[in-house]
């Protein structure tokens, strides 16, 4: 299976540029940005696409309509500005999956035969399956079908698992139904977090996620264990666990022991992780009670049976980029399998 991670166009803290990290099978960028932006897309047009992302690798284009739902200022997305966007990246590098624009409903199809020419993947949204047969009727089957609109369906509440894979069982055998060999591969777009990725891979051939970076903000990952919380700002779209006890504070001891060692050093990650200094983030009345950074890195280092909880939660809070670089590095790890078992 293809895992592809979601990353702003602009985005400042690019792991995969650094030599001693994992590497994801592709990265997924949107044409929101070029939208929001056209001033990146001028320099993505001078410099190319790879050499501005740091990436040499598998380059995924999304369309940016999700993003355009979810923005509370509405963007237009002009399918005749998005044809130059996917016309330049196209001229760039021919290898690039482009995918086609799914919004608004009533325009899915049009929009699809009007890039077509340019050689994009369609997309389907998970409710609305019957469109595969229009878009077989257009030029046969596609190397890819994306499923769109599964994060909302995620968040309907509870069991969300158990809404995802019928409905991704449910669009493969309709299209086995159409096609004796099946040639067309399976996307599952936005879904693929840690904790589903297993079942996933029995599922589709390629999912993608960009919860690594949305979550860094206050949050860390764990694999197969969902989101936890760190410092005093534990919600985000629902209530979240702080980390625990126990098997938890060993799974991301065991984690950040691996980037430390790889990376040289935590502390050559981020400024602000100088041992001889009070983390910006935690200054306050008491701060005088707070251990300098060089204390919890030793104390990680070196005494990791007394490395408590909240030992953890103070190293994260210190730094957005180590949070970010940690929730990299456990979603790849638990596709790779590279972290040990505990």
């Amino acid at each position: 299976m293809i895992f592809a991670l979601g990353t702003p166009i602009n985005a400042r803290c690019r792991p995969w540029t650094f030599e001693w990290a994992l590497k994801p099978d592709a990265i997924m960028i949107s044409a929101i940005d070029f939208f929001k932006s056209p001033r990146t897309f001028e320099r993505v047009k001078k410099s190319g696409i790879h050499e501005y992302l740091g990436w040499d690798g598998k380059i995924i284009c999304d369309s940016g309509a999700f993003s355009a739902l979810n923005r509370k200022d509405k963007l237009d997305l002009d399918i005749n500005k998005l044809k130059e966007i996917y016309e330049e990246i196209t001229d760039q590098d021919s290898s690039i999956v482009k995918i086609t624009l799914d919004f608004p409903d009533d325009k899915i199809i049009e929009n699809y035969y009007d890039l077509h020419a340019l050689e994009v993947q369609p997309v389907v949204p998970y409710n609305r399956p019957e469109l595969l047969n229009d878009i077989i009727k257009c030029d046969g089957l596609p190397e890819w079908l994306f499923i769109g609109r599964l994060v909302p369906l995620m968040r309907k509440g509870g069991n969300h698992a158990k809404r995802l894979f019928p409905v991704l069982d449910e669009i493969a055998n309709r299209l086995r139904g159409m096609c004796e060999l099946q040639e067309t591969k399976l996307w599952a777009l936005g879904v693929g977090a840690p904790s589903l990725m297993t079942k996933l891979s029995e599922k589709v051939d390629g999912c993608d996620s960009s919860r690594w970076r949305i979550t860094g903000s206050n949050m860390i990952l764990l694999p197969h264990g969902g989101e936890r919380g760190v410092g005093n700002r534990t919600k985000w779209r629902g209530t979240h666990h702080r980390i625990e006890k126990e098997l938890e504070r060993k799974i991301v001891i065991e984690i950040l022991n691996q980037i430390d060692v790889k990376s040289g050093g935590l502390e050559s990650l981020d400024s602000s992780l100088n041992p001889d200094f009070f983390p910006k983030q935690l200054k306050s009345k008491m701060e005088e009670k707070l251990p300098k950074i060089g204390t919890l890195l030793t104390k990680l280092r070196d005494e990791i049976d007394q490395f408590s909880v909240y030992d953890l939660e103070l190293l994260f809070r210190t730094s957005g980029n180590l949070r970010l670089i940690f929730n990299y590095w456990t979603t790849l790890a638990n596709k790779s399998s590279f972290i040990k078992t505990i």
